[in-house]
């Protein structure tokens, strides 16, 4: 994505985005990839950087001979997907972007490495698959079994060239469900049962084209956006039927970069290339009454029952696509970045139970408001901190727990087994280690591709440079 401004250090940063519970974030680089697991508000250091100590070089040559050449010195990271909070990572880098590195970051270990076809776009995770988009095809590779060869591929999908993808990532016994595009002209959505393996609906969401897909939690609810940028919809993804509908503006046209649910309450989280972040509820509008006065005259709102009145008189005599415009609800709760014209994704999470919107751009920025999911309105802004790629010292080692407490040194961050989506991947990880494991990769007859242009993603956020190929094409 092309910016305005770019920092020293941003300017490094090719892609953002955190995972699905909007509980760590994922930073790509020139550098390699930082991981940030977000449990304070008030501090923010990674918990993972793609460097490889040199002590575990000295262990095993072998094994060393191949992470030399591809991990040693890890740059150029386009994509960075964690599934959750676990040790799992997906990432391409722009020198292979054809490939997609599965890697167990803890164990410095590559788990598998897999080739396709062409460009790779995108990727998404969950508990059940590995989902990886290219132009003209979809790859559904399935974590019980990342090594079969029988992958299935949705095959003739619409050109997606911005490789724009959803995918549920609910309990592990519900569908897994995948959206996207159905059509270059008009923005239509396929959903397909990557479960079940067949197409499930078309949903005729907008006229133009795709800009935003996501799914909610429990892959109940699909919400959309198009490049216009000022219609926002929320799909029930078993009917098709259109939940609810907000208006972001009616100003300008805008590029709608992110769309992101939360719970309790539900809530829709909308970013896009301009400063405002829009945030709506997912409640239908109640009827307020006004109250009647003890002496029996009119309630107090009756000025508002007057105004609601003449809305729905005078709708008779407007056009259908203005009555539209003057009902459909707009955001409950909304901010004001302190920039512009920078592209962002942003997610509504809890941290210590506190819930709390976290925006991320490719400037190197993670700002942390506050919301109050009561009242919604104006947020506030509590801490903004620096994010970025690897620093690449030589006294660096693989994570930076260094620079923290003795006390969090000696009590490492460990995934709870009884809710940790790689479970079904330790068959293909028990016996890896850092001295015997052996590099297990998919070979196909597919030659070597180095295109002039790496992939534009939509649902991270990549950054364009000058001297680097071009990672996001502008759609007008």
């Amino acid at each position: 994505m092309s910016f305005s401004q770019e920092g020293d250090l941003a300017r490094d940063i090719f892609y953002v985005n955190f995972n699905q519970s909007g509980t760590a974030l994922c930073v790509g680089a020139r550098s390699g990839f930082n991981l940030y697991d977000l449990s304070t508000v008030y501090e923010c250091l990674p918990t993972y950087e793609s460097r490889i100590d040199p002590e575990i070089q000295e262990q095993s040559a072998h094994r060393m001979s191949y992470l030399g050449k591809d991990l040693k010195l890890l740059k150029d990271v386009c994509i960075i997907e964690r599934n959750f909070s676990t040790v799992l990572v997906a990432f391409v880098k722009l020198e292979k972007p054809r490939n997609v590195f599965l890697y167990n970051y803890s164990k410095g270990a590559v788990i598998i490495q897999k080739a396709f076809p062409n460009t790779v776009l995108s990727v998404k995770l969950n508990r059940n698959h590995v989902v990886v988009c290219l132009e003209d095809r979809i790859f559904l590779l399935s974590a019980r079994s990342l090594g079969d060869s029988s992958d299935h591929v949705i095959t003739d999908t619409a050109p997606n060239v911005k490789g724009l993808l959803a995918l549920s990532w609910g309990p592990e016994h519900h569908p897994t469900l995948v959206a996207y595009p159905g059509s270059v002209a008009q923005g239509h959505v396929q959903i397909f049962d990557a479960t079940q393996k067949h197409a499930k609906m078309t949903i005729p969401a907008h006229t133009s084209q795709l800009a935003a897909l996501a799914f909610d939690e429990d892959g109940e609810k699909l919400a959309t956006a198009s490049i216009k940028g000022t219609v926002i919809r929320v799909f029930s993804v078993s009917t098709g039927d259109v939940l609810f509908e907000f208006r972001r503006g009616v100003k300008r046209c805008v590029e709608i970069n992110c769309l992101s649910f939360s719970k309790n309450p539900d809530l829709l989280c909308a970013s896009s290339n301009t400063e405002t972040i829009h945030i709506f509820k997912l409640c239908v509008p109640e009827t307020v009454v006004p109250p009647a006065r003890e002496d029996g005259g009119e309630g107090v709102g009756w000025l508002a029952t007057l105004g609601s009145f003449v809305l729905d008189q005078s709708a008779q005599y407007l056009p259908a696509q203005v009555t539209d415009v003057l009902k459909q609800p707009r955001s409950f709760a909304h901010i004001y970045l302190p920039c512009v014209d920078q592209r962002t994704v942003a997610t509504i999470t809890r941290i210590k139970q506190v819930p709390y919107v976290l925006v991320a751009s490719s400037e190197g920025f993670l700002y942390i408001y506050d919301i109050n999911t009561e009242t919604g309105g104006a947020c506030h802004l509590v801490k903004q901190h620096r994010i970025e790629g690897p620093r690449h010292k030589q006294e660096s080692p693989n994570s930076l727990k260094s620079s923290r407490s003795s006390q969090e040194d000696t009590h490492p961050i460990s995934p709870d087994p009884n809710t940790d989506p790689t479970e079904c991947l330790k068959p293909l990880m028990a016996d890896m280690s850092l001295d015997t494991a052996e590099f297990s990769s998919i070979h196909t007859n597919f030659p070597e591709i180095h295109p002039s242009e790496s992939p534009p993603v939509v649902n991270g956020v990549k950054s364009i440079h000058q001297e680097r190929p071009l990672l996001l094409t502008e759609v007008e």
